[in-house]
């Protein structure tokens, strides 16, 4: 699978229209001839979580028109980042699947909120973000998410062959943020594939970021710095395929401790 991860300038995003911003810069992806492209979290509110509500997309309907005209139009997958919605009365951060024909085939919620900034703000999820894409198993997990291996490796027992983490992730810990990445494709023997925002000043500096596709060997397939735009990748099969054969973390592992133990 040809993927294509954008990465979105958030100053940019929020002083104009996110909507029609993500529409050029979905355009420009299309233009790589991916088969899914991939966008980052929280792509249409930004500053504090006390001003979410009012840029929240109600029920989703605006982030939907959007991604499943441009994923019909051009024939492409698109998972969808994740925005900040309502829905009765609650504030979710969502990620909407679409396939080719722009039809939506899936819908996750983040599950895992970051301390008071989200626990406060929003309501969390509580299902798995499993779907099916040109015939690959799929998956989706939003930034903090990412930093629970019991959560990832559900979808590993699953089958997952490559996870999508869209990210908003804070510049002084990017080095964390690699971290996690490697980890979870090489613990999990999967790919994963993320899409972050960068933040721009008025002197043009860059900062945040975290775009990436990592092997399930724990090695990146590419990196993005800190400046906006589309980084394209591939993943193939038989690549899974021979890091399974070298080791056998989900056969080996000792069920029976772990529920004796944790869980």
């Amino acid at each position: 699978m040809k993927i294509s991860c954008i990465q979105l300038d958030a100053r940019l995003a929020a002083q104009g229209d996110p909507y029609g911003y993500v529409e050029k810069m979905i355009e420009e992806a299309a233009k790589e001839n991916p088969d899914t492209i991939l966008l980052p979290e929280k792509w249409n509110a930004f500053g504090h979580p006390d001003t979410h509500r009012a840029q929240a997309d109600k029920n989703g309907e605006e982030a939907k028109r959007l991604l499943s005209r441009l994923a019909k139009k051009h024939q492409v997958n698109i998972v969808g980042g994740s925005v900040i919605e309502e829905r009765e009365g609650k504030l979710y951060n969502t990620s909407r699947v679409f396939n080719r024909r722009g039809e939506e085939i899936h819908v996750y919620d983040k599950v895992h909120l970051y301390q008071d900034q989200e626990k406060n703000y929003y309501a969390a999820g509580d299902s798995i973000g499993l779907f099916i894409l040109d015939g690959i198993s799929c998956g989706v997990a939003i930034c903090y998410d990412m930093d629970f291996p019991e959560w990832i490796r559900c979808y590993a027992i699953q089958g997952v062959d490559i996870m999508f983490a869209p990210f908003a992730w804070p510049s002084k810990w990017m080095h964390h943020l690699e971290m996690v990445q490697k980890a979870r494709a090489l613990e999990n023997q999967c790919f994963v594939a993320s899409a972050g925002l960068c933040k721009s000043d008025d002197e043009g500096n860059y900062r945040s970021g975290g775009t990436s596709i990592v092997g399930p060997y724990g090695d990146f397939i590419l990196k993005a710095e800190s400046e906006p735009g589309v980084f394209t990748g591939k993943v193939e099969k038989e690549t899974l395929n021979e890091a399974r054969k070298w080791q056998h973390f989900l056969k080996d592992r000792r069920k029976d401790l772990y529920r004796e133990y944790g869980f």
